[in-house]
């Protein structure tokens, strides 16, 4: 039984090519596929506009929705660190106020009014210019992140720009493959070109 089976598998079966010639149409019934590329509705400029309006809408108006998605998820978490640096800002600024308002305040207390004296306790203070080297910090922080925001949503723009284009053109290669004979493959590769 395992001789007869092994026979089977290894050799050419006249049953086995016999089905392979029903099911593979001859080549004059074969329909050439054309390189004519699925019509979009959106174009180019169109998905441009989309993507810079809300990140990802260019890329998912084509049909690239995991490229869509990556830009989405970039854009909105620079927004939220945009925000949450934002609050960290105003924190700080608050926190530099009151530590101004205590100098001042202790200045006060011990009798100097002169504004340059006191000026200069609030430039001698630790603790004032730790603070200000925080805010410096942060503020640094928010202009980078605006400017990621910035960059991501002009690359998202460019790149549903690009894909839309791409997305008109044929695929460039065609490999096709059907049996002619018992044992024998024809392989052919097709290869469009513009104009």
């Amino acid at each position: 039984l395992g001789v007869v089976l092994m026979l089977g598998l290894v050799g050419p079966h006249p049953v086995l090519a016999r089905q392979t010639e029903v099911l593979v149409p001859p080549a004059s019934a074969q329909v050439a596929p054309t390189a004519q590329a699925p019509a979009l509705t959106v174009s180019p400029g169109g998905a441009f506009l989309r993507a810079i309006l809300v990140p990802g809408w260019g890329h998912a108006s084509i049909g690239a929705y995991g490229r869509g998605g990556f830009y989405f998820g970039a854009q909105t978490a620079t927004v939220y660190s945009f925000f949450r640096t934002r609050h960290r800002l105003d924190e700080v600024r608050s926190r530099v106020r009151f530590r101004e308002d205590a100098v001042r305040a202790q200045a006060l207390g011990e009798g100097i009014t002169d504004e340059t004296a006191i000026e200069a306790r609030l430039e001698a203070d630790e603790g004032l210019a730790e603070l200000g080297a925080l805010l410096d910090s942060r503020e640094s922080q928010q202009e980078d992140l605006v400017a990621l925001g910035i960059f991501i949503l002009l690359l998202s723009g460019a790149d549903a720009y690009v894909s839309a284009h791409l997305a008109r053109f044929p695929d460039p290669l065609e490999l096709e493959a059907r049996p002619v004979d018992v044992g024998r493959v024809e392989v052919g590769l097709r290869v469009t070109l513009r104009n």
